[in-house]
């Protein structure tokens, strides 16, 4: 496999709480924009609220997908590069859990530093710890 670039290593990447909401929505319209496909995102600021599953959710309250966002390494860490969006899934043939990967998307000015590489890295370090 190939190494991650330094930028990537550098880089932050955390589960994604209700205030990156408007962040994670941007980023959802920038991916429809980039597959031309801008006119069939009906996701709100509301409806991820209410369907995505962040840390401080109580178990009461479990939405059906993750995310995980990644921020460069200053002068431009408060700039979010992209996302791995998620869900957890089970195989019945296994009778083994799993995970789903709905969406990577890494905006273009923060393409080729190995970020998705790093989400990607990220998401397989959360698939083992379920199993």
């Amino acid at each position: 496999m190939a190494s991650i670039p330094s930028p990537a290593i550098e880089a932050t990447v955390r589960f994604a709480t209700e205030a990156d909401v408007p962040t994670i929505l941007a980023l959802i319209h920038e991916l429809a924009a980039y597959e031309n496909a801008s006119s069939s995102v009906l996701a709100t600021e509301s409806s991820l609220l209410n369907t995505l599953s962040f840390p401080s959710s109580p178990a009461s309250k479990t939405g059906y997908a993750r995310t995980l966002l990644i921020y460069p390494p200053s002068p431009d860490q408060n700039i979010c590069a992209g996302l791995a969006l998620y869900f957890h899934n089970y195989s019945t043939w296994r009778a083994a859990p799993g995970i789903y990967l709905e969406d990577l998307f890494v905006r273009p000015q923060f393409r080729g530093r190995g970020y998705g590489k790093r989400l990607l890295g990220e998401l397989a370090l959360e698939t083992k710890r379920v199993g």
